[in-house]
């Protein structure tokens, strides 16, 4: 069966650290060699000199999965078992909270970290220099940007190609972004 996927709309994979954190930005690869245990203080990176408490979640998380795939051929480093956070909000929670420290940082998706969340605790680091606005995700300059669809397959439904153009709408599309998403237009 042949699947037809309609973009709808975009989201993005952000780091954040706590927002007294002084590290504002980090390439792709600095994150990798964080992540990787290659680089284990934040002065490295341009912070303080203080050990990164990097927060995993839980291996088959939609975002653990999405930090697999990032990772590409880099190994990814053993958190010990307290490093690793169950809940979505808690990898939030635990980056922000951890000892009232800086030193933490973390991963999700920005609709989470930014609409859902929203405690002011946390900062989006710019991966490449680039911020995750909603700007930067749109016209795909923030690195980690990937679409969402809509999928249809076979359907007798005469009803699916109205269905599809409406999301693809200004309509549509303003219902994507008051979700919390990023439109595709």
């Amino acid at each position: 069966m042949e699947l037809n996927l309609t973009p709808i709309g975009r989201e993005a994979f952000v780091f954040f650290v706590h927002s007294k954190n002084p590290v504002d930005k980090l390439s792709a690869e600095q994150i990798r060699d964080i992540y990787s245990g290659d680089i284990r203080n934040w002065k490295e990176v341009g912070g303080k000199d203080e050990n990164i408490r990097a927060f995993q979640r839980p291996e088959g998380s939609g975002s653990q999965s999405a930090l697999n795939s990032f990772m590409g051929a880099n190994r990814l480093m053993d958190p010990p078992s307290e490093d690793i956070v169950s809940a979505m909000g808690g990898i939030i929670t635990e980056t922000t909270n951890y000892q009232n420290r800086t030193n933490a940082i973390g991963f999700s998706f920005r609709h989470f970290s930014q609409e859902m969340v929203q405690n002011g605790k946390i900062k989006n680091i710019a991966v490449e220099g680039v911020l995750p606005t909603k700007e930067n995700i749109q016209n795909e300059t923030y690195p980690l940007v990937d679409q969402f669809y809509a999928i249809t397959a076979g359907s007798e439904n005469p009803h699916i190609d109205d269905f599809i153009e409406w999301m693809q709408s200004e309509q549509g599309q303003k219902l994507v972004e008051m979700t919390g998403y990023v439109p595709v237009h």
